[in-house]
C-alpha cells in the first residue's frame, strides 16, 4: 500500500473557542485575529466549529460564517470544520459547505 506524501492535515490543529460580543453574538473580528494568531504562533491550523460544543447553538448561516472567517484570515488549506450533526444528510451539508468556502478538509465526530 502506498501512502501519500501529503495530506490536507498535518501538526497541531487547534480546536478553537469562538469568542462572544457583549451582546453573545459571534464576534467574527476577535475570532479571524485569534484564528490567525494561532497560526503566527506556530499551530499548523484551526478546527473551528469542531470538539467544544459552541457550534450546537448556532444558527446555520452563523455557523456558515464561522467557517468563511477562518478561512478567510488564514486561508482554507488551515482550516478543518466540524461537520458533526444530527444526522448524516446535515452532516453531508456541513461538509459541502466547508468545501464550497474553500477548506482542504473537515472534521466528522461520531
Amino acid at each position: 500500500m502506498t501512502v501519500p506524501q501529503h495530506r490536507p492535515w498535518r501538526g497541531v490543529l487547534v480546536a478553537t473557542a469562538l469568542p462572544l460580543t457583549d451582546t453573545l453574538a459571534v464576534d467574527h473580528a476577535r475570532f479571524a485575529d485569534h484564528c490567525a494568531w494561532l497560526v503566527e504562533n506556530g499551530c499548523d491550523g484551526v478546527v473551528p466549529n469542531g470538539s467544544l460544543g459552541e457550534y450546537q447553538v448556532l444558527t446555520s448561516e452563523e455557523r456558515a460564517r464561522v467557517v468563511e472567517t477562518a478561512v478567510s484570515a488564514i486561508g482554507g488549506a488551515r482550516v478543518m470544520p466540524g461537520v458533526s450533526a444530527y444526522g448524516s444528510a446535515e452532516a453531508r451539508r456541513w461538509a459541502e459547505q466547508a468545501r464550497d468556502a474553500g477548506c482542504a478538509s473537515v472534521m466528522l465526530l461520531p
